[in-house]
């Protein structure tokens, strides 16, 4: 029981740090999809970080947001109310930072010295921790050396951002699943172990799931939603002049909009194949057979989402539901991986509910 009790404290703690972790980078995203760069000039303690409270105060940031080369190359016409906005969800963003950054850390530290919980599973959220400190390394080292607001890097940037972000989502999210999970019922049938089959089928999926989501974070940079918006065709044409014409590869994924758009549309075509045939495979896999109708149905409102967002020029309140609900079908494929690679062996029925 005491151990039963120890398990639902640390998943407790660390849905919470999956809710925040979530919320952070929707937020995040927003922010980058508006384009607006880095709007507080100047971060200062989280006591004295304090939001503007008067017009006044919010016309001394905005002048100190007009020195920056991201306003003047980009937004000299941007009127004071949309920089209200700009800033508001940048705040946010350092808040929910502070926030996420106390909620890790000290519950871990407390959770360890009364011995809630273990040192080896203390150094694995230890270790996770230090991987999530890493996206904002590489920010401030993209910060100091003024990649942030280059027009050639930003298609890295996003992508690399997306990468670290869903890497530790995917991390965390691992660790919640082990304390939450019940590896084994007391009783019960045998389950059979899963095949190599349904685990190749989850890596692959998860693997063309992230790729996706990262390259996306190019597409995003390049701008490449606002030429050819037009769905199945591309102004009329399965393959556009210009796709992959330079002899760099890479710089045909993160240099060019039209390589970016088309190599986004295949992948997608690629998960619409590779998820049902997946969910066909699995269907009588008792550790998966309830996700995969799931994973199924958040991937036809993402291929929804993106479509129309691409028809409709990439408004930002469906550009930003499109990013949500990849967090979610992300989450759910990485759900799969966990119960494939750490199963339970025996489930039991209560006979007399039946």
């Amino acid at each position: 029981m005491q151990q039963q009790t120890q398990s639902s404290t640390l998943s407790l703690w660390l849905f919470l740090c999956l809710l925040v972790t979530i919320i952070l980078m929707v937020v995040h995203g927003t922010a980058e999809l508006r384009e607006s760069g880095i709007s507080i000039t100047q971060v200062k303690p989280l006591g004295d970080n304090g939001f503007p409270a008067s017009d006044e105060e919010f016309a001394k940031e905005f002048e100190s947001y007009k020195s920056l080369p991201q306003f003047q190359r980009f937004f000299p016409d941007m009127p004071i109310e949309e920089f209200k906005v700009v800033y508001l969800l940048e705040y946010i963003q350092y808040i929910l930072i502070y926030c996420l950054v106390i909620l890790l850390l000290l519950p871990l530290a407390l959770f360890y010295a009364v011995q809630v919980i273990s040192g080896v599973d203390a150094l694995k959220l230890a270790g996770i921790f230090a991987f999530g400190g890493v996206q904002y390394i590489a920010h401030y080292h993209m910060e100091q050396n003024a990649m942030m607001d280059d027009p050639h890097f930003i298609p890295y940037r996003l992508s690399l951002q997306l990468a670290l972000q869903f890497m530790f989502l995917g991390l965390l999210l691992w660790r919640f699943l082990s304390f939450s999970y019940p590896r084994q019922d007391a009783g019960g049938f045998e389950l059979p172990k899963p095949t190599i089959l349904f685990k190749v089928f989850a890596c692959l999926t998860l693997a063309a799931i992230f790729l996706q989501i990262t390259l996306g974070g190019a597409v995003s940079g390049l701008n490449a939603g606002l030429i050819f918006n037009t769905f199945p065709y591309m102004e009329g044409v399965w393959l556009p002049d210009g796709v992959w014409g330079n002899p760099v590869w890479y710089k045909n994924l993160f240099e060019d909009a039209t390589t970016a758009q088309f190599v986004h549309r295949i992948l997608t075509y690629g998960l619409a194949l590779l998820i049902p045939l997946f969910w066909l495979v699995g269907n009588n896999n008792p550790h998966i057979a309830h996700l995969l109708p799931i994973l199924f149905s958040i991937f036809v409102v993402q291929f929804l989402l993106g479509v129309l967002t691409l028809l409709f020029t990439v408004p930002l309140p469906l550009a930003a539901l499109h990013l949500a609900n990849a967090i979610l079908i992300f989450m759910i494929a990485v759900t799969i991986m966990h119960r494939l690679f750490i199963p339970v062996k025996t489930i039991s029925y209560d006979i007399g509910t039946l």
